[in-house]
């Protein structure tokens, strides 16, 4: 499956290695003259993608359109990595539907006939966060997830759990909207930042 930037349904950029898939969730750290850390966080979570795209040289000018008109003002789709792990134990089939709570760490299952691993990356068809599998489901039943519901899921809700997880991001402040030509034929575009929509 090709990872990377859409435009409609089409990938236009494939991320390449390294790719790194990172939670921020802002915490406030402190040490005490004892040496006692004390930490406080937040609830707010979003997901930050960084990772390298192939070289362009057919196709360079739908990247190229697309990162100049998005800028960092709008959305941009992409496919999310799936954790390698992840893909090499499921064997769930997709279609499933879910339900849960706002603010609940759990989801319910009604139609998984495989194996989720934990560490899976899902969207409910309901809204755009995106959330991981924290714990393993054989067949139907609880799942937990982080982070907490954003959104509470109706019943029968689809859920995208295989290589068709789309999260809804902005490219980073430090994105470059524009070209960078690595022999004048190639497009290269060395590292870019996404960070999830909420």
């Amino acid at each position: 499956m090709a990872y990377g930037i859409l435009s409609g349904s089409n990938v236009i950029a494939r991320f390449v290695a390294p790719i790194r898939l990172i939670s921020n969730k802002p915490a406030f750290v402190t040490d005490t003259v004892s040496l006692k850390r004390q930490v406080s966080s937040r609830a707010a979570q979003r997901w930050e993608i960084v990772a390298g795209l192939e070289p362009l040289a057919e196709g360079a000018n739908e990247l190229f359109v697309n990162m100049v008109t998005a800028g960092i003002e709008q959305t941009v789709d992409i496919i999310l990595p799936q954790n390698y792990g992840a893909i090499r134990a499921r064997t769930h089939a997709q279609g499933q539907l879910a339900i849960g709570s706002q603010g609940a760490t759990q989801v319910t299952f009604s139609s998984n006939t495989g194996k989720m691993p934990k560490g899976t990356m899902i969207r409910f068809d309901n809204h755009q966060k995106i959330y991981m599998t924290t714990s393993e489901r054989e067949g139907s039943g609880v799942v937990n997830i982080y982070p907490p519901l954003l959104l509470a899921v109706p019943s029968s809700t689809p859920v995208y759990s295989h290589d068709n997880v789309i999260m809804r991001c902005f490219y980073d402040t430090d994105t470059v909207s524009g070209m960078s030509y690595s022999d004048g034929i190639l497009m290269d575009v060395a590292s870019l930042k996404l960070v999830e929509q909420l």
